[in-house]
């Protein structure tokens, strides 16, 4: 018989020829196989959502406790100065010992409660996207390593923070470590693992969410002294207070303004400022401040006060009850999950020495001190472990929409066979969208990530491909019954007339995810469903007849000898 299309006489000879048949197969096989390998050999990278470019970002200065609000300006002023000459800013706002304005990335960071002389917040405002080349994501990526490297004075943590991708979380990478030791063995452990993110590429912005020891000096007044000196408390505490701290002691009235103008007095910043940490340079400032009494005798401040040295108390910080250290940081460029898999490595590798170390739930860690006994939890948690989670409750949808679709057909063709090869051929189609991600990371600047979005369009696919396949099968099943066609006469004509309405489907889901592909948030779903649907229109010409025609061929196969 004269076939009346291309693909009609190719689907014919595919299902007449043994050696054809196996080869489609094998060929399919193995590009799947390739796709799947794609994702463990990176050359395709998950993340749950990219980051969204915007038209501003934060820098958070963070200083050792007990540093000076000058030592702050410092390390801002720096920022500014390094800043200032960049033509894609247009202005910057520094917040010195304040919070900056509510931001979505300060509620998740706790950082609306940031307010002392060792902390700063500058926001930094771009032009608008059309009116520069750089987008903020290669902006920061480019000028982080500028600021710290040139800016990172006084012991100072620069920190930029970019609007988070979605989720809300601490960092991109929380390592929780919590332990039933000493807080000096936690400090020590937690210094250790701080100095591994540091040497793992692509991780910035550490920081370890926990107190620093300093040495402070605690002022009491020596009451004794202060009556004999004919002099009161309350005069000692104000001579201290003036001195440092500074205070108003007057105001001027102008006629021009609203209100009133403060006088402040305080000792200047180089005389009250104490060179050497330790006890007897700060007596020896106090020395030169001198309080007169009813007599007016000058009474040396040294004489009517005592100084102790102390170390600071720690801030207790808890999670179910349970006190934990956590060392957080940044993914520069990067999906969380792969600098997260080398320090992991790597911190098995190095604290071997000192620690048992044991894997326990999935990534977690359980390191037991070889001398001690004591032990130490590490717990992943951040933007990496709602990616696992979210990855993981998305492949379990897929699972069960396969699974689903398999019982339905069962259901309704009454055949385990088709059913089969409908749920086979649907699967196969989530190709496509790894293909997909894959040739758009080549020609894209950034990274383009396997999304969790991505993951939805794979949901999706599945009951597109279905569809395909049911068009397909009851038409070939109408020309069997109808016509008394030949099951390979009915599939090739089958597939023949069928390929123009689902051509016409993929075109319009085609088009209509065109739009989602530019979205930074919705490109994943939008690009999956592009990939998916044009690997699901070559599936439903050329597999899914090989895969249906053992079915039919059983099914009618059947009815005959009943008939007979």
């Amino acid at each position: 018989m004269k076939k009346s299309g291309y693909i009609e006489s190719f689907v014919f000879g595919l299902l007449h020829s043994k050696n054809k048949k196996i080869a489609v197969l094998l060929l399919t096989l193995v590009l799947f196989i390739i796709s799947i390998m794609l994702i463990p050999t990176v050359a395709v990278k998950a993340k749950l959502l990219p980051k969204p470019t915007a038209d501003s970002f934060t820098i958070y200065v963070d200083l050792p406790e007990g540093k000076s609000i000058y030592e702050t300006k410092e390390v801002t002023s720096c920022i500014v100065q390094k800043l200032k000459d960049e033509e894609i800013i247009t202005d910057m706002s520094v917040y010195l010992g304040e919070s900056a304005p509510v931001d979505f990335s300060a509620m998740l960071k706790g950082r609306l409660f940031a307010s002392s002389r060792n902390v700063a917040n500058i926001v930094v405002n771009l032009k608008k996207d059309e009116d520069r080349d750089e987008n903020s994501l290669l902006a920061v990526h480019r000028l982080r390593p500028l600021i710290q490297n040139g800016c990172s004075i006084n012991e100072a943590n620069i920190k930029m923070i970019e609007l988070p991708a979605g989720p809300p979380v601490l960092a991109s990478l929380v390592l929780e470590i919590t332990s039933d030791g000493s807080q000096e063995k936690i400090e020590h452990l937690v210094d250790r693992v701080a100095d591994i993110f540091r040497k793992t590429e692509t991780l910035v912005d550490i920081d370890v969410q926990s107190d620093e020891s300093y040495t402070e000096y605690a002022i009491s007044l020596n009451e004794k002294k202060i009556a004999q000196a004919n002099l009161t408390p309350e005069q000692v505490k104000k001579i201290l207070y003036l001195a440092f701290e500074g205070m108003d002691i007057a105001f001027i009235n102008e006629v021009d303004a609203n209100n009133q103008i403060p006088i402040h007095l305080s000792l200047d910043r180089k005389t009250k400022t104490i060179m050497q940490a330790d006890k007897a340079d700060l007596m020896n400032k106090f020395s030169a401040l001198n309080l007169m009494n009813a007599q007016g005798m000058l009474i040396p401040l040294n004489e009517l006060v005592t100084i102790k040295e102390r170390t600071n108390e720690h801030k207790i910080m808890s999670k179910n009850l349970t006190p934990i250290v956590s060392v957080i940081a940044e993914a520069d460029m990067e999906s969380p999950i792969y600098p997260l898999l080398s320090a992991r490595d790597t911190i098995i590798e190095e604290l071997t020495d000192n620690y048992t170390i044991e894997k326990t739930k999935f990534l977690d860690l359980k390191l037991t001190d070889k001398k001690s006994g004591e032990y130490f939890n590490l717990h992943w948690d951040g933007e990496q472990k709602l990616t696992m989670d979210t990855f993981t409750d998305l492949g379990l949808s897929l699972g069960v929409a396969i699974v689903m679709v398999f019982f339905l057909m069962v259901l309704y063709y009454q055949s385990f066979y088709l059913a089969w090869a409908i749920s086979i051929a649907s699967f196969i189609s989530v190709a496509g969208v790894i293909y997909i991600h894959f040739f758009i990371d080549i020609f894209t600047e950034n990274t383009f990530y396997l999304t969790g979005t991505s993951l939805i369009g794979f949901i999706a696919l599945i009951g597109i491909n279905s569809r395909n396949s049911l068009l397909i099968i009851d038409f070939a099943k109408q020309l069997i019954e109808e016509q008394n066609m030949d099951v390979e006469n009915a599939i090739a004509v089958s597939v023949q007339t069928r390929a123009k309405p689902i051509l016409l489907t993929v075109l319009a889901i085609v088009f209509a995810s065109l739009l989602l592909a530019t979205d930074p948030v919705f490109s994943g779903l939008g690009v999956a469903l592009i990939g998916g649907t044009l690997i699901a229109y070559i599936v439903s010409l050329y597999v899914v007849p090989i895969l249906i025609h053992g079915g039919l061929l059983k099914q009618y196969l059947k009815i005959g000898e009943d008939n007979e």
